[in-house]
């Protein structure tokens, strides 16, 4: 399928655009849907409103809501804790009892910390443990896949699981490099990383890609077993590979018996999941999280789904009630609600990070968020928020890289198949400042995708350029 975008930009000057909105958004890509809203924040002229009630899929536009709840709800002091902890008692360099980590589902703890633990422990004059270590991920329940994310994509690191036993971002860094058409692409996978991966991958040109419509397949298994098959193409020497951990109470255990041997630590028992275990706990060593702000900073930029779904499912915790995406919404819903007067209705709703296919969201209800931001400048939601051309998610989109757009728009952006959005902030060429929403779907990439890509950038800077120009 191939979209006919008439040469506007070659024939209209910015002026002409910008005089007839309707005509310009009629330029869309064939079959899809586009909503825009532009209201200014000072005393700005240009005030737009096109399909604004229309639910569209947010994609990581919906991470505005979850940031703002969090930061709302929970405050710039408040960080992840992990915690160590002991039953019994130590006796003569060793503790004899049986030890726990505390999860808390923090986005950012990484094995560097694990290992600070363990020799804080060893610090203690605790070289060995007769009982058991246990995994504690008691603060969040349910599925740690969101409702309605594609089956296909699970494997990949954007949709790692959203744990309480988040690790290292549950995700390992691999690599296939590539030899010449024919041949096997060679796995690689660092040795301290405890998966299993199999890989019976072909190196084909692009020809060959092309005609036979062949592609690198995942299969996911347990304890964390992949299975890698298909094709690549030789057009690169290294195709990098990011997997989403499958098993996370296995990779963390796995970790754990790695860095108890090198840290010289004997364990007598076993390492296990158990939930909530009973008795009276030691407090024996803690890492934290980053602080909230820095936190949302890096969700918002990178438009990290992991990040963005943890902290709604802690939105949604309460005592003796683990966080779940479904408790986790309700959260987020409530607090916008309290502190924005903003209902997100008839939105819907399922996770936290705009992942999920069935999330429906309105431009109106983001232009709420966005206008809240906008009385509230001093939020880390506001200054966490990507610059075009500059930082984040904005530095590289292609509609945004030229001025008078970039270091100009200030936005959330949010892409899923067939979606492409923008929600936040621009000066216009008068100086006048103004929010705007942008939500396009039902993009199809059709039978030549890089052209119907290239399309929807004319598109979407054309729009935003006549933007600027008539604000």
């Amino acid at each position: 399928m191939r979209y006919c975008l008439p040469f506007l930009l070659g024939l209209l000057s910015f002026q002409s655009l910008s005089a007839d909105w309707q005509s310009l958004l009629n330029q869309r890509p064939a079959g899809s849907q586009v909503a825009l809203i532009v209201k200014p924040l000072g005393q700005g002229h240009l005030s737009i409103e096109h399909n604004a009630d229309l639910l569209l899929p947010p994609a990581s536009t919906q991470k505005l809501f979850t940031a703002l709840a969090a930061e709302l709800t929970l405050g710039d002091d408040f960080r992840f804790d992990t915690r160590l902890e002991g039953r019994g008692q130590r006796v003569s360099g060793a503790w004899q009892g049986d030890l726990r980590l505390v999860f808390s589902g923090a986005p950012d703890l990484s094995r560097a910390q694990l290992v600070e633990m363990l020799q804080a422990l060893k610090g203690q004059g605790i070289g060995k443990i007769s009982g058991d270590l246990i995994l504690d991920g008691s603060a969040f329940g349910g599925y740690e896949r969101g409702p309605g994310w594609p089956w296909d994509n699970l494997g990949v690191c954007y949709s790692a699981p959203a744990s309480s036993l988040t690790l290292a971002h549950n995700c390992v860094a691999a690599s296939l490099s590539v030899q010449k058409p024919g041949e096997a692409a060679r796995f690689y996978v660092p040795p301290f990383q405890p998966v299993q991966v199999s890989s019976e991958v072909e190196v084909v040109s692009p020809s060959q890609q092309q005609q036979s419509l062949c592609q690198l397949e995942l299969q996911r298994g347990p304890q964390n077993h992949y299975q890698l098959s298909g094709c690549v193409t030789d057009e690169r020497e290294v195709w990098p590979l990011n997997f989403a951990v499958n098993d996370t109470s296995a990779y963390i255990i796995d970790v754990l018996k790695d860095e108890l041997k090198r840290n010289g630590i004997h364990l007598g028992g076993q390492i296990k999941r158990q939930d909530g275990a009973n008795g009276h706990w030691l407090p024996l060593a803690v890492v934290h999280s980053k602080a909230l702000p820095k936190l949302l900073e890096h969700m918002l930029r990178a438009s990290d789904n992991l990040y963005a779904d943890n902290f709604a499912k802690t939105l949604g915790r309460a005592p003796g009630q683990p966080g779940s995406f479904a408790l986790g919404v309700r959260a987020v819903k409530k607090a916008l609600a309290e502190h924005l007067g903003l209902s997100l209705q008839p939105a819907t709703l399922v996770d936290g990070s705009g992942l999920s296919r069935d999330n429906l969201v309105s431009a109106r209800e983001l232009a709420g968020a966005l206008q809240y931001l906008a009385s509230h400048p001093q939020l880390a939601v506001y200054q966490g928020l990507p610059v075009a051309g500059v930082s984040g998610t904005l530095k590289f989109r292609h509609s945004l890289t030229r001025p008078p757009l970039k270091g100009n728009i200030k936005a959330k952006s949010g892409t899923l198949n067939g979606a492409s959005n923008l929600a936040g902030f621009f000066t216009g060429a008068s100086g006048e400042r103004y929010l705007f929403v942008l939500m396009s779907a039902s993009l199809s990439l059709g039978d030549d995708s890089e052209a119907a890509k290239d399309t929807m950038t004319r598109y979407e800077r054309a729009l935003l350029e006549g933007l600027y120009q008539a604000g």
